[in-house]
């Protein structure tokens, strides 16, 4: 049973589904995990950075109050526990210290046995004051560090405390209670879930509600945990940092919050894509369609090919792909029609060009002076007369009986040392030549006859009024390409016929002036695609330059044909 092979249509629309949902659906679920995952990282991330940052500048507020108590320590020092004599430089200090916050907060001097020497708010708490609390709270933590700042949570307010002993007795006591607004405001600030507790663990300031127990202690699930954790069914990310005056830092971020967030995104998410779903296969019916219309045009043109006729063309707009086919097999068309065309000219160029180069070369002009000279020759240098002979016959026999279109430069250039014999003998001395031609080119590929007419039209319109002329003929190669250069010192060429001969070169459908130098640049345009050809410059009474360009090439074992036989 043969195989039911699906229309192209029906593959299109079904592999466009498979192929276009498939990653969707991929790439959705991807990047929603991705988004779970920079989520959390953010989160977390952030709240061990407002962490640190609060820590940072509670840390720089009780900075600025120990330096208080040191300068406060020093100004009292000076008046030898009389305080009523620095009254007023104890409160620049605290002016000074406390400009950049709300509340001056109480600053108190206490004596040892309890008495307030100074205070700033004309109230001092209990705690300092009974008797009870001699070797409690803050005069215990005096006591117990002599002449050192010491940061003291007690009663729910914050103290900063210095105790100045001469040797061990205690002279007084620098108390200052620190207004809870100011370090409110760093929280406020931040609009983070917030708590500061001593190193105890007791809550100094909370912003929110669940993490502390009953006794005014911060959660013992949170205290020195640095991670996630789950309170009365919620669950946070709590980061904790320790302040260096003795204090820490809980900041927490509420998962639930952002685990809802995720979820409504979710849900949209769902609900666009699965209505991506529905569109999508709804219209994989008529774009499916479209596309296999493109693909029947394409398949008509190609059998119209098939069968030979080249005059057929695409023209489809419908998409960039197909539109790109179809330029694309036009071009294809055209660059086949371009070629059979080159190829049916060069045909005719390499016939025509064959019969031109013997009607230039040989023309009866040339023959009669040639076969004159000879019979002048014969009479007063034989040998003479019978080089020219053999030269005249191995030019005759190279033109007529060599068939093939390419040969290699050593063999045009021993062909063209005949022509040079008949010219060396014809004008003796008024005529010099040099060929400089690199030996490793010898074996390269070139047209038959290439430097033949170069050489006859240097002479032919070189000479003019001239007694002498040298001709120059180099060859090498340069970036596989092979360089061919004939320089003459004769008369030059006008400046206006030297550009109507540079048209009728370049321009296939102009009438040649000059039938050599223009056989020779098209015989080398139609059998080399590229930038090659001929080049010619001239100057009026100083000569001509015309370069040859061609692409290099060698074959090997190029048989060689006896110029004699």
């Amino acid at each position: 049973m043969s195989k039911d092979i699906k229309s192209f249509q029906d593959n299109i629309r079904r592999t466009f589904i498979l192929f276009s949902l498939t990653p969707v659906i991929a790439i959705v679920f991807t990047a929603i995990l991705l988004f779970i995952f920079t989520w959390s990282a953010y989160m977390a991330e952030t709240t061990r950075e407002d962490s640190k940052s609060i820590a940072g500048d509670v840390d720089i507020i009780l900075d600025t109050y120990y330096a208080m108590l040191t300068d406060v320590e020093f100004v009292v020092s000076t008046a030898d526990i009389d305080v009523e004599k620095v009254r007023d430089r104890v409160f620049s200090i605290l002016y000074s210290r406390t400009s950049d916050f709300d509340d001056i907060g109480n600053l108190m001097i206490m004596s040892p046995e309890k008495r307030a020497l100074f205070t700033s708010k004309n109230s001092v708490p209990e705690c300092l004051t009974g008797e009870e609390y001699d070797n409690w709270g803050i005069w215990n933590r005096i006591k117990t560090h002599p002449n050192e700042t010491r940061t003291v949570l007690y009663g729910g307010n914050l103290y900063v405390v210095r105790g100045v002993f001469r040797g061990s007795d205690l002279k007084y006591a620098i108390i200052y209670s620190v207004p809870p607004q100011v370090i409110a405001n760093v929280i406020n600030n931040k609009n983070r879930y917030c708590i500061l507790t001593d190193l105890g663990g007791w809550v100094y300031l909370n912003n929110t509600q669940g993490l502390t127990d009953e006794f005014g202690q911060i959660n013992s699930l949170l205290e020195g945990n640095t991670g996630y954790a789950r309170i009365g069914g919620q669950k946070y990310i709590c980061y904790e940092t320790s302040v260096a005056k003795g204090l820490r830092v809980y900041t927490f971020s509420d998962i639930n919050r952002s685990t809802r967030m995720i979820i409504i995104l979710v849900v949209i998410v769902a609900v666009i894509f699965c209505a991506i779903i529905f569109i999508t296969y709804r219209s994989t019916a008529t774009s499916s369609e479209v596309y296999t219309r493109d693909v029947k045009k394409i398949e008509d043109a190609f059998e119209a090919v098939q069968q030979g006729n080249l005059d057929v063309s695409l023209s489809i707009d419908s998409s960039k792909e197909f539109q790109t086919i179809g330029n694309d097999f036009n071009e294809m068309l055209d660059g086949l029609k371009k070629q059979i065309e080159q190829n049916r000219e060069l045909a005719q160029n390499a016939a025509f060009s064959q019969v031109k180069q013997l009607e230039s070369q040989f023309n009866p002009h040339f023959l009669f002076n040639t076969l004159d000279n000879i019979r002048f020759m014969a009479k007063i240098d034989a040998a003479s007369a019978d080089k020219m002979i053999v030269s005249l016959s191995g030019l005759l026999r190279y033109s007529i009986r060599e068939t093939r279109e390419e040969v290699t430069v050593g063999e045009d250039l021993q062909h063209l040392q005949f022509y040079l014999n008949i010219l060396q003998i014809r004008f003796n001395k008024r005529f010099a030549y040099s060929i400089n031609v690199s030996e490793d080119i010898n074996d390269c590929l070139i047209p038959k006859l290439l430097l033949q007419p170069l050489l006859e039209n240097a002479v032919k319109y070189g000479f003019g009024e001239k007694e002498k002329l040298t001709v120059r003929i180099n060859g090498y190669q340069h970036q596989e390409r092979l360089i061919f250069i004939c320089e003459d010192d004769g008369v030059g060429i006008d400046e206006d016929v030297l550009e109507e001969l540079k048209h009728s070169i370049q321009n296939p459908d102009t009438q040649p002036a000059h039938f050599g130098l223009y056989n020779i640049h098209q015989r080398i345009r139609l059998m080399y695609n590229g930038d090659y050809g001929l080049d010619i410059w001239s100057k009026k009474g100083e000569g001509t330059t015309v370069r040859l360009t061609l692409p290099k090439r060698v074959e090997k074992n190029v048989q060689s044909f006896d110029s004699r036989g």
